[in-house]
């Protein structure tokens, strides 16, 4: 299920990618009118950037918007060649600039050393609705992860996008910049679990869920 065709709506279609060395999740959001919205862009490589390519073109869809959940390096990796590739700014939080360190400088802590393009920021806020040709996706904000952690929402595709906040039967881990565990169950307990019960959840990594199974059964939301 990691590479192929997730969610098939009356409108809008989610194409997953699992992408570089940390089996990253990419995303690719896109509706009938062939408008699309890349989320979270972990490209490490010429092919997969070319994987991703691939299907923009066979599907001949218009990237119009390039979101982040967070800029953690992974989830970060390809976001200077899709922003030159589509002429787009990468759309997050200002938290996620101005309270954590580069992606380049990320890979240097974690002992991967190299440098990664830091393209054009663009800051959006929670509470932000973007449009997608004849869909929307509504900006949650879900910090405790990171510091500006954002969960995208789209309810024409029933879906819900969010990064490393939660994941299938488990939360993302909270020790690195800007963490905070009690934050974490906050924001999951706030903004994600009150989402209809049908809401696929698409995390940054590992595999789907629904806000339904996740409410009865993550353990760690107890």
């Amino acid at each position: 299920k990691k590479s192929g065709l997730l969610t098939s709506m009356t409108t809008t279609e989610v194409k997953m990618f699992t992408f570089n060395s940390v089996a990253e999740n990419t995303y690719i959001l896109y509706d009938s009118t062939g408008e699309a919205a890349l989320i979270d862009c972990g490209c490490m490589d010429g092919s997969e950037e070319q994987q991703l390519l691939r299907f923009v073109q066979e599907q001949q869809l218009t990237v119009k918007l390039l979101l982040n959940t967070h800029l953690h390096f992974d989830h970060a990796w390809g976001n200077g060649f899709a922003a030159k590739t589509f002429g787009l700014p990468v759309l997050t939080h200002r938290a996620e600039v101005e309270e954590m360190p580069s992606p380049s400088k990320q890979l240097a802590a974690f002992g991967m050393f190299g440098t990664m393009d830091e393209p054009p920021i663009q800051y959006i806020a929670p509470g932000d609705v973007l449009q997608l040709g004849e869909s929307i996706i509504k900006v949650l904000f879900v910090p405790g992860h990171s510091p500006g952690h954002l969960a995208f929402y789209c309810p024409q595709a029933q879906a819900v996008f969010t990064g490393d906040a939660l994941f299938a039967g488990d939360v993302g881990r909270t020790d690195l910049w800007g963490g905070s565990y009690e934050l974490l169950k906050k924001s999951i307990r706030t903004e994600l679990l009150p989402l209809p019960d049908d809401t696929v959840v698409y995390p940054g990594h590992g595999p789907t869920s629904t806000i339904a199974y996740e409410r009865t059964n993550n353990p760690f939301l107890d």
